[in-house]
């Protein structure tokens, strides 16, 4: 397993531009607020190194920040970026030289990649911005390989995520339209099993704040 890359807290901040492009948990002041974020990024890297057969490419569905870049131009010969506005993950791939990664900015419905399919499609907290869930499923069976996975990481939006969210003062985002419990409903509802769910922050299936998920078309 490739070692993750965390990308330094300052030069988020010089990059972010008071865009939200980069959530400002990524690198936020308070220390646990920050760790917790990141380790939804570590336990996705680590379920699909436990998951993944082949390493040959990668989609980073909605990753437009560019924070995961650096871990998954590692691990991947080949990453894919698409993402509506990705200008801050063409900086992360300058500073960090991701010679391997390509980035595709515009709306996901109207990229083709023809007969280019990948191993791993990865929708890290991007599917609960979907009103309609059913654009994002049908592409990932469009684009995924016949033994390719899905990971997705999801907010739960249960009583402790509200409650954590007052405590810090953390405002829901206005376009979380799906606990992350409901969108697994609708992936399993259409067309693939899960493999593996990993708790955040815990491990363990009690009120977690994220849902870390690998998939399998059926």
């Amino acid at each position: 397993m490739e070692k993750f890359i965390e990308i330094p807290k300052d030069y988020l901040v010089e990059i972010a531009e008071n865009s939200d492009r980069i959530p400002r948990l990524y690198y936020a002041g308070n220390y646990l607020l920050r760790r917790m974020f990141w380790r939804r990024l570590y336990c996705l890297h680590s379920l699909m190194n436990h998951q993944l057969a082949s390493h040959d490419s990668c989609l980073d569905f909605g990753g437009g920040s560019g924070v995961f870049l650096p871990t998954l131009s590692r691990e991947f010969k080949q990453v894919t970026l698409v993402d509506l506005e990705a200008r801050q993950a063409g900086l992360v791939k300058t500073r960090y030289g991701l010679k391997n990664v390509e980035i595709i900015q515009g709306d996901a419905a109207e990229i083709k990649f023809n007969n280019r399919r990948f191993d791993a499609v990865l929708a890290a907290d991007v599917l609960e911005h979907f009103q309609n869930l059913s654009l994002p499923t049908r592409l990932f069976h469009e684009w995924l390989k016949p033994e390719g996975i899905l990971f997705t990481s999801l907010p739960t939006e249960n009583w402790v995520y509200v409650f954590l969210r007052k405590v810090f003062g953390v405002e829901k985002p206005w376009d979380h339209y799906h606990t992350g419990a409901e969108v697994e409903s609708w992936i399993k509802q259409n067309g693939f099993r899960k493999i593996k769910t990993v708790c955040v922050p815990l491990h363990l299936p009690i009120a977690p704040l994220f849902l870390i998920t690998a998939w399998q078309r059926k």
